[in-house]
C-alpha cells in the first residue's frame, strides 16, 4: 500500500528531528600532537556520551609520508622529474593570497572556536617560513585568531615566530567539546562566500 503525502511528511519530519537530536549531542576530542624532528600524535574522538569512540592511526599516515619522501620524484613522459611538490606549493600560496580568503578563513576559525568548549588546551611551538615577510604576515594572522584565547581559563598558548630559518615545531595537547549543529551555519557561510569560491576557482586553474 503506497504511503500518503501526510505519512511521507511525518516520516520526513521524524527523520529530520532524529538527525537534529543527534547533531546536538556533543563530540569530545582529546589529542596530543608533537612535531619536532619527527611527528607523533594521538587523537581520540568520542560521541554519544562515550558510547562511541574512534582513534585514527596518525603514526601510520606519518610513516606513509616519510616513505613517500624517500621515493624518487615521478618522471614525466619526456624524462624530466615531476614538479608536483612545486605546483602544490604554488597553489597553496595562491590560495592564501586570494583576495578575501584569509579574512574569511579567520572568520570561520573564530566562529568555530566560539562553538568549542575548551576543557583543556596547551599549545607551544615556533615556526618560520623561507621569507621573513611571509613569516610576519602569517604571525599577524595567528595573533588575530588566537588573541581572544589568551587569558582564557584552562588555555595556554605560547607560539613564537622564527625569522632566521624555516622551521616548524609544535607541542599541543588538549580536550575539547563541540556540538556539531553549531558548526553548520559558519561552515555554510564560509563555503558559499564569494571569496572562497573565487579562491577555489583560482587554485583549480592550471598553474602557468
Amino acid at each position: 500500500m503506497p504511503l500518503t503525502l501526510e505519512q511521507l511528511l511525518l516520516i520526513s519530519a521524524a527523520v529530520l528531528l532524529v538527525v537534529l537530536l543527534l547533531l546536538v549531542i556533543p563530540v569530545t576530542i582529546s589529542f596530543s600532537i608533537v612535531r619536532r624532528e619527527a611527528f607523533t600524535g594521538r587523537v581520540t574522538i568520542g560521541w554519544l556520551f562515550g558510547l562511541l569512540s574512534y582513534t585514527p592511526s596518525l603514526a601510520k599516515s606519518s610513516d606513509s609520508n616519510r616513505r613517500r619522501k624517500t621515493r624518487k620524484a615521478p618522471a614525466d613522459p619526456r624524462g624530466t622529474p615531476s614538479k608536483s611538490p612545486v605546483v602544490s606549493k604554488k597553489r597553496f600560496t595562491r590560495l592564501l593570497k586570494s583576495k578575501g580568503f584569509m579574512r574569511g578563513l579567520l572568520r570561520l576559525l573564530r566562529n568555530v572556536a566560539g562553538c568549542v568548549r575548551f576543557v583543556s588546551l596547551h599549545v607551544a611551538g615556533r615556526f618560520g617560513l623561507d621569507n621573513p615577510y611571509d613569516t610576519g604576515r602569517l604571525w599577524g594572522n595567528i595573533c588575530a585568531f588566537t588573541g581572544f584565547l589568551y587569558g582564557a581559563k584552562r588555555v595556554r598558548i605560547l607560539v613564537e615566530p622564527e625569522f632566521n630559518e624555516a622551521v616548524f615545531e609544535l607541542d599541543s595537547r588538549g580536550v575539547i567539546r563541540i556540538v556539531p549543529a553549531t558548526l553548520l551555519l559558519p561552515a555554510a557561510r564560509f563555503v558559499l562566500s564569494p571569496s572562497t569560491i573565487r579562491a577555489a576557482w583560482s587554485v583549480s586553474r592550471r598553474p602557468k
